[in-house]
């Protein structure tokens, strides 16, 4: 799922280094995309990274550097990478309230129109919107900030296998040989020092009972399914009220950011491949 140490990514490499061997395979990536070869749904539980993400694929946001304030989208969003192009990411809305406007862009999933999708998850440390934790529906009066965090990542990692049981029937109906799907677990640097619980969470629990239940249906040679991770920024989690809520992981650092998004990227550009046998 991740690069998991500095000794991986090589003794000595600095985050110029590494960013120097991302920005080929983004350029490739960018290209496919620019040029239509390549079109990316997302999908996701509100908060989790998803318009980042896809920013970030469509050249819009540097991967370094980017910093910005959780809001809600209200609808499909759609990078186009330029005006005279076709190629785009698309990114579904992912407050539950919002799934209605998913329709459109499932019944082009079921056509066969879009050659890989992304699930977009962050272990449940999903942003909300601009008010103190003490004022959110799942705090009740004398929690710790603990136990409001346990209770609100619990209730967010739930979300998270309900965006995916919301799309499993269309990907197990996709008109098209292979269906192809990563799942993106985002916001490393909060996680890191729980790594391997966060591995188990999705490789070995119900997320990935449910990943099997689309393999089974699709068969195993039509569907290909692939975990990575990485951060797309590096911030303390914070509440809307600016309350600390986790802050950063020590010892973290761009190298292990940039290092795990070129992994990520990396598996874009393989499973294309894939996509062309199709």
């Amino acid at each position: 799922m991740f690069v998991e140490t500095i000794e991986a990514i090589g003794t000595g490499v600095g985050v110029i280094e590494i960013s120097e061997k991302l920005f080929p395979t983004f350029k490739r990536i960018f290209n496919l995309l620019k040029n239509g070869e390549l079109k990316i749904a997302i999908f996701g539980a509100g908060g989790t990274g998803k318009s980042t993400l896809g920013k970030l694929l469509s050249g819009e946001f540097e991967l370094s550097g980017l910093l910005q304030t959780y809001q809600e989208s209200i609808s499909i969003e759609q990078y186009k990478l330029e005006s005279n192009n076709i190629g785009s990411v698309i990114v579904a809305p992912g407050q539950k309230r919002r799934e209605d406007t998913w329709d459109d862009l499932l019944r082009t999933l079921v056509g066969g129109k879009i050659k890989l999708i992304i699930h977009v998850v962050s272990w449940g440390y999903h942003s909300f919107g601009e008010f103190s934790y003490t004022q959110h529906r799942l705090y009740q009066s004398g929690m710790t900030l603990e136990e409001f965090l346990r209770e609100y990542a619990a209730v967010c990692r739930n979300r998270e296998l309900d965006v995916l049981r919301r799309i499993e029937p269309h990907l197990s109906i996709a008109d098209q040989r292979k269906t192809i799907v990563i799942t993106l677990v985002t916001k490393q640097d909060l996680w890191w020092n729980n790594r391997l619980e966060v591995n188990k969470h999705y490789v070995e629990g119900t997320y990935e009972q449910l990943i099997q239940n689309i393999r089974n249906k699709r068969g195993a040679n039509n569907f290909i399914h692939e975990y990575r991770s990485t951060s797309l920024v590096m911030e303390n989690f914070l509440s809307g009220d600016n309350e600390l809520l986790i802050p950063t992981t020590q010892g973290y650092d761009q190298r292990l950011k940039v290092a795990n998004f070129r992994y990520f990227l990396n598996a874009i550009e393989s499973l294309f491949q894939i996509s062309l046998s199709v």
